[in-house]
């Protein structure tokens, strides 16, 4: 019988396999479906918005009016309520009623028309840094522009030109150019980040039953007879059904979930998808190199969940590696989700070339050929075991 087809009859088998075990095809192919669209689903939003704020005004002048005007107009904020001390304050704050307040002192107006220093407290929970800095980002914007509109009307009525006063209130001009997330949206920085390290545990997971699961039923040694004795045909037969399933996964993900939640890809998408199949083959090697080497179902899946857990943590994705103490970073280095984050940030935020990708390339083949390698080993191993085994039963 040709090689070729040893391999068909050994991926027949794994397709029925799969289609028997139900931890198999809910891994497989249910379970990441729903934890996509639910993850898309919650940062469907992108931005927050509407953060209920309170006032606290002494002044209570037609400049301080206009700030809290200013404030509630902002798409971020609204209004929600107006306190008498900074004691209600905080304590509206302990009750969660708000996220953020601002307090203006007395003769805050009179102060400022006499040009002099006067101050707007802006208080915000930072416990949430995404709220905290929105309320502080659009405070500013919110108190800056009134500011320098209110020294800017105070230098034309000294006779200053518009322009000879507008350099005044803004001798140094800043020009912020912000690059491949300009509006801080959490669609477009979460979404596509949440599933490739999702798609990793899922597809390690689903890996580490394959063999295990052999030994576990006593199945190993029917594989080796359907394989023709082959290694060759045992890794390729099991790999393909599995493979098929996580390119087909990817597509949705691509051509589905990114267009329904408008998650824009800036870069190729066909290098897109091209490098996620690659990601998804370095992750199921690894899975199936564990499951090669641990025969206890349990052990293995425990040990897979474990080395994923912190994945996206440890990714450098949400904190800089370089921060992160030594043990943490070699531990980083040892799951295919940190080098492929890299990559996946250059096409889908900055829109780079494919040639930018070849550091990231270089990293996951690593991954999928020591992979190979131990796992060629370790079933090297098992065969002639098997094979022995099974001679001696007939003699």
């Amino acid at each position: 019988m040709k090689a070729d087809s040893k391999i068909l009859r050994v991926a027949k088998r794994e397709l029925g396999r799969i289609a028997e075990r139900r931890t198999l095809y809910m891994l497989s192919i249910f379970l990441p479906v729903i934890l996509f669209l639910l993850i898309a689903v919650i940062y469907k939003n992108g931005m927050v918005r509407n953060l209920p704020v309170a006032i606290f005004d002494e002044d209570k002048s037609g400049t301080t009016r206009l700030l809290i005007r200013s404030i509630d107009a902002t798409s971020s904020m609204d209004i929600t309520k107006y306190v008498s001390s900074v004691e209600e304050l905080k304590s509206e704050f302990r009750k969660g009623n708000i996220q953020g307040a601002f307090y203006f002192p007395k003769e805050f107006e009179s102060e400022l028309k006499k040009g002099k220093k006067t101050t707007v407290v802006i208080y915000k929970n930072t416990a949430s840094l995404i709220i905290g800095n929105t309320i502080y980002k659009d405070g500013m914007t919110v108190v800056k522009t009134i500011s320098g509109g209110a020294l800017l009307k105070k230098l034309r009525s000294k006779g200053l030109t518009e322009n000879k006063a507008m350099n005044y209130v803004n001798p140094i001009r800043i020009e912020s150019q912000y690059l491949y997330n300009p509006n801080y949206n959490y669609e477009f920085y979460l979404i596509p980040s949440v599933i490739p390290a999702l798609l990793q545990m899922i597809i390690i997971v689903a890996g580490v039953l394959l063999i295990s699961s052999e030994f576990s039923h006593n199945t190993f040694n029917e594989l080796v007879e359907v394989s023709g004795k082959s290694i060759f045909n045992i890794i390729v037969g099991k790999s393909l059904p599995h493979l098929a399933i996580h390119t087909c996964t990817i597509l949705g993900i691509v051509g589905i979930i990114f267009p329904l939640f408008d998650v824009e890809v800036k870069g190729s998408i066909i290098v897109l998808i091209a490098f996620l199949i690659y990601f998804a083959a370095a992750c199921f090697f690894i899975g199936l190199l564990i499951s090669s080497v641990f025969h206890n179902q349990f052990f293995a899946t425990e040990l897979a969940v474990f080395l994923n857990a912190p994945a996206f943590m440890f990714s450098g994705y949400t904190f800089p590696l370089w921060g992160v103490p030594v043990l943490h970073n070699w531990f980083a280095q040892i799951l295919p989700f940190t080098h492929f984050v890299t990559g996946y940030i250059k096409i889908y935020q900055m829109g780079a070339p494919v040639h930018y990708l070849i550091p990231e390339v270089i990293k996951l083949t690593l991954f999928i050929v020591l992979s190979l390698v131990v796992i060629w080993i370790v079933l090297k191993y098992q065969v002639s075991k098997s094979l022995k085994t099974s001679a001696g039963a007939i003699v």
